[in-house]
């Protein structure tokens, strides 16, 4: 299930978070944007980003040892990101699962605990939360913004 991208705007916040999350991966994995991901024969996704162990990458979708997926969410996206995609990724056993929300400028975290997706955790604009899993990382999710050019 390949949802339509949010545009021009949707697509520079993937970069920069395909970045941040390359700069901070470790070598056992990898980061990956807009991959297939296949999480069960029939079904197949291409979430904005992944974190997969390294060894597990193969000429197919990915479809085994994914650590964290983003979805970056957009007016065609937000609906299937934070409902179908989330059931999906939840019932696949992925232990991090981030929505990214360019209008409101936030990162709303979940992990999986005991088969279930936790209580979102939003962290605001200028936030910082940092994390362990899959590998030590500090995100501010303003960072991840397009900064305004100035005039000329």
């Amino acid at each position: 299930m390949a949802a339509p991208h949010g545009g021009a705007a949707q697509q520079a916040v993937v970069l920069e978070l395909g970045f941040l999350l390359r700069r901070n991966s470790t070598a056992q994995f990898q980061v990956m944007v807009s991959p297939q991901y296949q999480p069960t024969p029939r079904t197949v996704l291409q979430p904005d980003a992944l974190v997969c162990h390294a060894g597990q990458i193969s000429s197919g979708p990915v479809n085994s040892a994914v650590q964290l997926v983003v979805e970056v969410t957009s007016d065609v996206t937000r609906t299937i990101d934070q409902t179908l995609k989330k059931t999906l990724y939840e019932t696949a056993g992925i232990p991090a699962y981030w929505l990214v929300d360019p209008e409101a400028r936030t990162l709303t975290v979940r992990e999986l605990a005991q088969g279930k997706y936790n209580d979102p955790v939003v962290i605001n604009p200028t936030e910082t939360y940092e994390t362990a899993k899959p590998f030590p990382l500090t995100v501010v999710p303003s960072d991840l913004f397009p900064k305004p050019q100035p005039r000329v």
